[in-house]
């Protein structure tokens, strides 16, 4: 991974008091970093809201508001006492849960005997019917009427996942508008195991289909309208193996470009013991919060109610939502400083828009407009993010072969021809000459290039479509490659 230093601090204040207080809290009693703390927070707030919302972004697209968040961190810096921390609301609701479900579901087993001990009695007197030649109508009519009494088994509403493959993660979203959360505090555990379906549904979960399936020859699993939070903290040291085994997949996939991922700075060294007993008195009310929410939510759905409202953005936020992306933008061309990092960049401002529906659903804002202060605390949140991502992969030697192709085969174009006055080259001159020399690879970077208009490849006879290839560099790319 990258060792850039693009990297910034945490932006705390840009953080609503609600839960500003209570980091500020935890980081003071447990000495954790700050961008790890932070990100189980982010975990809470889309718990709480991602049952209850989706939000229409300024580009008229509507998404969930379902958050994916990452964290790197070595062992010690006390990843699981965060977790644990910070979301002993959800933990702690999440075994009453359990609780209540193995009681039901003795009730039900008991009940089902009964049940089925009357199935069998009227199937008998059935049977019997038929064999004396009676008539069968009123047994049937029983027969049909028990059949439709036939007791449904308990659902354990659970929310915490940690250890899912792609068919047991199905299995959680199975039916109508579920909402879970995969939460582990040993990465490895999320991001291994049936690693490559597994990351095709969870991005496909990010985007909240319609209709999610699972289907194998013997089976078929349909979840409809599905909601996913996803949370790890993992090791540098597992996270290197990852990205060697599945890195280019990840990033290529867009993947890892859905998380918000940190490597924070580590505190070890720096944590000095006292005497004093530790105050909590913001953090509870952070607990308090997630139970209103996660309780109004629990109450709604059993009604029979999973409709989400809609978030939207007021006319002042869309302007400044407008005014950040095209900041973004002209730093995403061949040899900008994000350039290696468009993965994100294209998920960026969705995220800024999925952060700011959390948190004007947590702080309760009246209506269902987002306002220009909420989301500019987003966009400083989502901002450390962006130059986290950055530190982590914005190293040419970490960023997919496809893409260091790409850059190779644009930066040789520039320098051998475009800054000695050539516009045009022979195709077959790049293929032998250029940095590129497997045919399969640099067929695609080639490809790749016409697709986004950098470059253009005709017959020298073009209508004819006869005699050598010739490539063609797009001047409004090259020349802006040459003023950096």
């Amino acid at each position: 991974m990258s060792q850039n230093h693009y990297r910034k601090d945490f932006p705390i204040q840009a953080l609503y008091n609600s839960i500003r207080l209570a980091l500020e809290e935890v980081r003071t009693n447990l000495q954790a970093p700050v961008g790890l703390i932070a990100g189980a927070f982010w975990t809470a707030l889309s718990i709480c809201a991602e049952a209850d919302n989706d939000v229409l972004q300024p580009t008229g697209q509507i998404s969930p508001c379902a958050l994916y968040v990452g964290t790197i961190a070595d062992s010690g810096e006390r990843k699981t006492a965060v977790d644990k921390i910070v979301l002993a609301a959800l933990y702690a609701r999440d075994a009453k849960q359990a609780a209540e479900y193995k009681k039901a579901l003795v009730d039900y087993q008991a009940d089902m005997r009964y049940w089925e001990a009357m199935d069998t009695a009227i199937q008998r007197k059935l049977v019997k019917a038929v064999s004396n030649g009676e008539d069968t109508e009123q047994l049937r009519r029983e027969l049909r009427e028990h059949a439709d009494a036939e007791l449904s088994r308990p659902e354990r509403n659970r929310i915490v996942y940690q250890s899912v493959t792609e068919r047991p993660l199905m299995e959680a979203l199975q039916g109508d508008s579920k909402c879970i959360a995969i939460l582990s505090d040993e990465g490895s555990i999320v991001l291994n195991g049936g690693a490559t379906n597994k990351l095709a549904a969870l991005n496909k979960a990010w985007d909240g289909p319609s209709l999610l399936t699972f289907d194998r020859a013997d089976d078929s699993i349909e979840a409809r309208d599905p909601r996913v939070t996803v949370s790890f903290m993992i090791q540098e040291k597992v996270f290197l193996d990852f990205m060697k085994r599945r890195g280019e997949i990840a990033r290529e996939s867009g993947f890892l470009a859905r998380f918000m991922v940190c490597r924070p700075a580590s505190t070890q060294g720096f944590r000095y013991m006292s005497l004093d007993e530790a105050v909590w008195e913001h953090l509870p009310k952070f607990h308090q919060r997630m139970d209103e929410l996660l309780e109004a939510t629990a109450a709604r759905r059993k009604a029979g109610d999973t409709q989400r409202r809609l978030l939207s953005f007021s006319p002042e936020a869309k302007e400044l939502w407008v005014k950040a992306q095209n900041t973004v933008e002209p730093k995403l061309q061949h040899g900008g400083e994000l350039e290696s990092v468009r993965d994100f960049a294209s998920k960026s401002m969705e995220i800024v828009g999925r952060l700011a529906a959390c948190m004007h659903h947590f702080e309760g804002v009246a209506g269902n407009v987002i306002s220009m202060e909420t989301l500019q605390r987003a966009l400083d949140v989502v901002d450390y993010y962006f130059y986290e991502y950055l530190d982590l992969f914005g190293n040419a030697n970490d960023v997919p072969q496809s893409q260091k192709d790409v850059q190779a085969l644009v930066m040789y174009l520039h320098s051998r021809y475009w800054l000695n006055g050539f516009s045009s080259v022979l195709r077959n001159d790049v293929r032998k000459s250029g940095p590129i020399r497997h045919q399969g690879r640099f067929e695609a970077a080639i490809q790749r290039l016409i697709w986004d208009g950098s470059i253009a490849v005709c017959h020298e006879q073009q209508y004819a479509r006869k005699g050598r290839l010739w490539v063609h560099l797009n001047p409004n790319v090259f020349s802006q490659i040459a003023s950096q």
